[in-house]
C-alpha cells in the first residue's frame, strides 16, 4: 500500500443536512488501534443483485465485532425491459437492519403495511423481532449499505417495527476536520434497541479528527473511497478494505491527501451465542 505523508487539512464537504455544532476535544488517554485488517469479497444476492461483502469477515471474527452481524455495499442496476433487479419479499428474524442510501433512490414494502421511498442520503431502520417480511426495488438503479445487528436473547421476540429517517432529518456533526453523518445514535431520529452509533464520516485531504467511541463497545471501520491513517498506530486503510476497532475511547484519523469517506459502527456487544437459521438470527 503506497505510503503518504498529512499535509493542511482542507475543510470536508457532505451532502446538505442539517448542522450540528463542533463536538468538544476528545482525550487521546486511550485512542483505539485497528485490528483485523482485511479486504472485502464479492456475493451475489436478490434477483442477481452484485454485493460487496465486508461482515462476515474471514478475518475479523463475530467475537470482535459483536453485535454486528452483517455489512454489504450494494449496486442495483436500473431494471430491465424484462424486469428483475432489486430484492424480492424475503423474511428475517432476530435482528435490527439499518439501510443506508447512497446513490439513487428506493422503494421500500413489508409486512407491517409500511410502502416508503428513500432517497440519496436518507436511511432506514428494520427491527425484525419476532418476524417481518420486506423487499426493496429502484426504478433509478441504487448503491447502499445494509447492516445488521443482532437483538439481545431478551429482545429476539420484540414486536417488528419500521422508521423511514429522510436525509434531511439526519444531522451533521464537526469532529476536528471531519464532518460526521449520524445515521444511527446520538441526535438521529434512527433509534436501535441494542445502544449503538453508525456515522458517514468525511474527512478531506491532510484533514484530522478524533472521534469518540464509548468505552466497551465494539466496532469497525468500512472506507468507502480515499484512503488514511487510523489509530495510535498509524494503521492505513483504503477503499474496500475493513478493520474492527481495538479497545479504548477514541479514534483518531488522518486523511490521505486525496481524502477519505468511511463507516465507522460501535455498539454495546451481547456476549452471547449467535444461532443462524438461514434469514433468521435466533
Amino acid at each position: 500500500m503506497t505510503t503518504f505523508t498529512a499535509h493542511a487539512p482542507n475543510r470536508p464537504t457532505m451532502p446538505a443536512s442539517r448542522a450540528g455544532s463542533a463536538d468538544p476535544v476528545v482525550s487521546l488517554a486511550n485512542p483505539r488501534g485497528l485490528e483485523a485488517v482485511s479486504e472485502t469479497r464479492m456475493v451475489s444476492d436478490g434477483d442477481g443483485v452484485p454485493i460487496r461483502r465486508v461482515l462476515p469477515s474471514r478475518v475479523a471474527t463475530f467475537n470482535m465485532v459483536d453485535p454486528f452481524l452483517l455489512l454489504d455495499e450494494y449496486r442495483v442496476p436500473p431494471p430491465s425491459p424484462n424486469g428483475g433487479g432489486g430484492f424480492p419479499p424475503h423474511p428475517h428474524r432476530g435482528f435490527e437492519i439499518v439501510t443506508y442510501l447512497l446513490e439513487g433512490t428506493e422503494k421500500h414494502m413489508d409486512s407491517a403495511g409500511h410502502t416508503t421511498l428513500l432517497r440519496t442520503g436518507g436511511a432506514q431502520r428494520i427491527t425484525t423481532g419476532s418476524g417481518m417480511w420486506h423487499a426493496e426495488e429502484s426504478d433509478t438503479g441504487v448503491r447502499g449499505l445494509q447492516l445488521w445487528v443482532n437483538l439481545a436473547q431478551a429482545d429476539k421476540r420484540v414486536a417488528p417495527s419500521y422508521r423511514l429517517a429522510e436525509p434531511e432529518e439526519l444531522p451533521v456533526r464537526a469532529f476536528g476536520d471531519a464532518h460526521a453523518r449520524i445515521i444511527a445514535g446520538e441526535g438521529s431520529p434512527l433509534s436501535l434497541i441494542t445502544p449503538a452509533t453508525y456515522h458517514d464520516v468525511v474527512i478531506q485531504g491532510g484533514g484530522a479528527a478524533v472521534l469518540p467511541v464509548p468505552t466497551g463497545w465494539q466496532g469497525f471501520v468500512y472506507v468507502l473511497s480515499g484512503a488514511g491513517v487510523f489509530g495510535p498506530d498509524r494503521q492505513q486503510l483504503q477503499a474496500g478494505q475493513f478493520a474492527a476497532l481495538g479497545a479504548g475511547d477514541s479514534l483518531p484519523v488522518v486523511a490521505a491527501p486525496g481524502g477519505t469517506r468511511f463507516m465507522l459502527g460501535a455498539a454495546l456487544p451481547h456476549r452471547e451465542p449467535v444461532r443462524w437459521n438461514g434469514p433468521y438470527v435466533d
